[in-house]
């Protein structure tokens, strides 16, 4: 068994669509593959495409990234918006929860970024960001990371095998460029959730995936290694082509 990864599918961009098509239906049947969130934010996308997946993965493990959470066009708020989710993966058979795979622990954390959209210009800081537009919070929710972090503390504790952990949102600033590097320079201010770094050092994890900035990374910080396999917007992925990454195995 090996364990891939993928994040940022954007498959409400037909190129997209077409490319995750072009993964082959007997190379990975006996393989995992998580998928660190932002597939689109219409469930009618999310469920097309994480069925596509499952008819070429033997598991798929899948956490919500912030499009998921847009209400564009729908009745309810974010957080309803995010078990809606949830229960089209569980009618899917795609994992939300941790599993233990072959000697593996696979850990799917949840996650959002702790900027406040209403403190110090909020959405004008960040020059329009989308998620304060489109994402509607519950008056009780009060801060959306501590809510997200809170559900996972049920999974935080040791584990009898290796684990495999990954989230939507980076949980360190140094997983990001330095600002003079980035097109988007307020991209810190919306990418981050660092009391997720403290849970994933608690779960003692060996490779912590993540997604959300479209840059990809690998590399080992204070024992961890880090990754995050973007498939990327059309216009960003400049000739990438390995869809998804071998991260154990």
């Amino acid at each position: 068994m090996r364990i891939f990864a993928v994040s940022d599918l954007h498959t409400d961009f037909k190129e997209n669509r077409l490319l995750l098509e072009q993964l082959s239906r007997e190379e990975y049947t006996q393989d995992v593959l998580l998928v660190a969130g932002d597939i689109a934010d219409r469930l009618e996308v999310i469920g097309e495409t994480l069925s596509l997946l499952i008819s070429r993965f033997a598991r798929v493990f899948y956490t919500p990234g912030n499009h998921e959470l847009w209400t564009r066009n729908e009745m309810g708020d974010s957080v309803e918006k995010y078990f809606r989710v949830i229960e089209l993966c569980d009618h899917l058979g795609v994992a939300t929860s941790p599993e233990k795979k072959q000697g593996v622990w696979i850990i799917p954390l949840l996650s959002w970024y702790e900027t406040d959209p209403g403190a110090d210009g909020g959405a004008e800081r960040v020059e329009g960001w989308a998620d304060f537009y489109f994402c509607k919070w519950p008056d009780w929710i009060g801060s959306p990371s501590a809510y997200f972090l809170k559900l996972n503390e049920p999974h935080i504790k040791t584990y009898d095998a290796p684990v495999v952990s990954f989230s939507h949102f980076l949980p360190r600033r140094d997983l990001l460029p330095p600002v003079e590097h980035l097109r988007f320079k307020q991209l810190p201010e919306v990418a981050i959730c660092e009391p997720l770094e403290d849970q994933i050092r608690r779960l003692g994890s060996a490779v912590h995936v993540f997604g959300h900035s479209h840059i990809n990374r690998d590399l080992r910080l204070d024992g961890i290694r880090y990754v995050q396999h973007a498939l990327q917007y059309p216009r960003e992925r400049n000739g990438q082509t390995e869809l998804v990454k071998v991260v154990w195995g």
